[in-house]
């Protein structure tokens, strides 16, 4: 393994390890945690808002009176936070995991998985401040800004799933083969196909193959982090 190959994995698992911790930040958040400390919801219905294709949809997830502003003001700050810290962490996981899925080589394939995790930040953003931009006057929303944000989170998952698949024929190729990797990052798409196909019953599907697929690439960074695997 190169010198710059050792430094991709190294920048992956720190990109990775990033990701994780927002993650755990986003359930730590005080306001997700009051909500949840009043029995409001088990989990804010992150995915689901995403998903909602108009107000009365999106208004519904929310609940009635005292939780209602309890689980608005958790959505605003896991919104915010996904802005500041997560969408940030996680696209730079995905540019650093192509290119040390490709051994620190840049071929075609490797640059449109940048291309496809680029694709996913950008629809990101568009959704959160969509989604931002609702919770901040829920009566004057309109269904033409949900659509706008569902229509981004699709995108943006569809990315992630491409971005998983061209990172995956990336494994199959170089040498020596990452094979392991390479199966387990075609767990995203299956996961946003699943997703797509009953988002009310499959959403965890989507969530369970990114969250595979993006494991076991950190994990296999790390490991070569530290013990370099020879060509």
């Amino acid at each position: 393994m190169s010198n710059t190959t050792r430094l991709w994995a190294i920048l992956t698992t720190v990109a990775g390890l990033a990701t994780l911790a927002v993650t755990a930040l986003f359930q730590a958040l005080p306001e997700v945690a009051a909500g949840r400390a009043a029995e409001c919801y088990a989990a804010p219905p992150v995915i689901a808002f995403e998903f909602a294709r108009t107000v009365n949809q999106a208004s519904a997830l929310f609940g009635p009176g005292d939780c209602r502003a309890m689980t608005i003001t958790a959505m605003d700050a896991i919104n915010r936070l996904d802005m500041a810290a997560y969408i940030p962490a996680y696209t730079l996981f995905g540019v650093f995991g192509a290119l040390f899925a490709a051994r620190g080589a840049r071929p075609r394939l490797a640059l449109l998985a940048i291309l496809a995790a680029i694709t996913a930040l950008v629809a990101d953003y568009v959704e959160t401040t969509t989604l931002l931009a609702i919770t901040a006057d829920l009566d004057r929303a309109t269904d033409a800004m949900t659509v706008r944000a569902s229509t981004a989170a699709w995108i943006k998952f569809f990315a992630l799933g491409v971005h998983g698949l061209l990172v995956a024929a990336v494994c199959f190729r170089v040498t020596p083969r990452r094979w392991i990797v390479g199966a387990a990052m075609v767990l995203p798409m299956l996961g946003v196909v699943a997703a797509a196909t009953d988002p009310d019953t499959r959403a965890g599907l989507m969530t369970l193959g990114l969250t595979i697929g993006w494991l076991t690439l950190m994990a296999f960074a790390a490991k070569e982090a530290v013990w370099p695997v020879k060509a």
